[in-house]
């Protein structure tokens, strides 16, 4: 089979990066694809950048749509019977299509591909080879910040990172796109645990090899990502999870904040370091906003749930294994 696979890129001021973006797609050992570009509105010049490659299909959009609306504005201009994503700050290895492509033309059960995404700054650590799951319904990169060698088994994995992903159009046709009111942060979560729960598979290649700038487009540690993290991942809970697991979710909630207060006190994790930039107070009301818009949103999110439902093709004991198989700590969450 020679599917054809549509490569989209969303990019926001990324002109120092984007090029390189394009042409490691450019590069590619797998050749029947087209390149859709997303430019959200950037200030930079960007789109200048972008149109110096006229085998690019350019999408202008007038505002900033986020990574959600922005993938999925430019998917339904897609052709392909693939849908391949990757970050404007990223970079490919020339087989990256390749390797994802067979594991997809060979496996029917399978709608989606995750791959190795190593540190692009630091190659010999990986950023993600798939996402794992809190009960909480907090997520991280598998990996982070370990050794590459580590992940050199492909192997079915839960979720993959929106970063670098191929997805099955058929799949996704299916289950819909990435949910437009998370914005960004926790979409890609939300999208393969819906995949998974309508019974598409995912597996992680390791030949499939992206380098990625972490963060470069809203920063590591910042209070607009700490809303959408907190907001996006109730959500997501909401929309997705056994009712048992969505009743016992103030009670993780509750865990996590206490680990944080205690990493606080240590001066260690995460939560230290984003405290190092702001105060106590802008974010406590940063917390609240989100709470407040989860309970906003609280009736749309139940109608996403029983949409949902209606695709559901595995029972709540499974998806309680995955969350037990795909678990990552509370310590592991919040590390640097």
């Amino acid at each position: 089979m020679n599917n054809l696979v549509s490569v989209i890129i969303v990019n926001y001021n990324g002109a120092d990066y984007i090029g390189e973006s394009i042409e490691s797609i450019i590069d590619q050992t797998y050749t029947n694809l087209e390149i859709i570009v997303l430019d959200n509105n950037s200030s930079d010049d960007s789109v200048q950048k972008i149109k110096q490659y006229p085998s690019v299909k350019l999408i202008e959009s007038k505002t900033n749509l986020g990574f959600a609306k922005g993938n999925n504005v430019a998917i339904r201009e897609a052709n392909g019977e693939y849908i391949a994503l990757l970050n404007n700050d990223a970079t490919a290895e020339a087989s990256w299509l390749e390797s994802m492509v067979k594991v997809l033309d060979h496996n029917d059960e399978y709608g989606s591909c995750g791959c190795k995404i190593i540190s692009y700054y630091e190659q010999d650590y990986l950023d993600s080879a798939g996402l794992l799951i809190n009960p909480s319904g907090m997520s991280r990169a598998r990996g982070r910040n370990e050794s590459i060698h580590d992940y050199n088994i492909s192997e079915p994995i839960l979720i993959p990172s929106g970063c670098a992903v191929l997805y099955r159009k058929k799949a996704l046709d299916e289950v819909g796109l990435f949910d437009e009111d998370f914005f960004c942060y926790c979409e890609d979560t939300d999208l393969g645990f819906r995949l998974q729960i309508a019974g598409w598979k995912c597996f992680y290649v390791s030949e499939a090899v992206v380098y990625h700038r972490y963060s470069s487009t809203t920063g590591k540690y910042s209070l607009f990502k700490t809303y959408l993290v907190e907001r996006n991942h109730y959500w997501f809970v909401i929309k997705n999870f056994p009712l048992s697991l969505v009743l016992m979710n103030p009670m993780y909630t509750i865990r996590l904040y206490l680990y944080q207060l205690l990493n606080m006190f240590k001066q260690k994790g995460a939560t230290n370091e984003l405290m190092t930039n702001t105060s106590t107070k802008k974010l406590v009301l940063t917390l609240l906003k989100a709470h407040k818009d989860v309970w906003k949103m609280l009736f749309v999110m139940l109608k996403k749930r029983s949409i949902n439902n209606k695709l559901k093709k595995v029972d709540n004991r499974q998806i309680k294994e995955w969350i037990k198989q795909y678990n990552i700590s509370v310590a592991d969450l919040f590390k640097s």
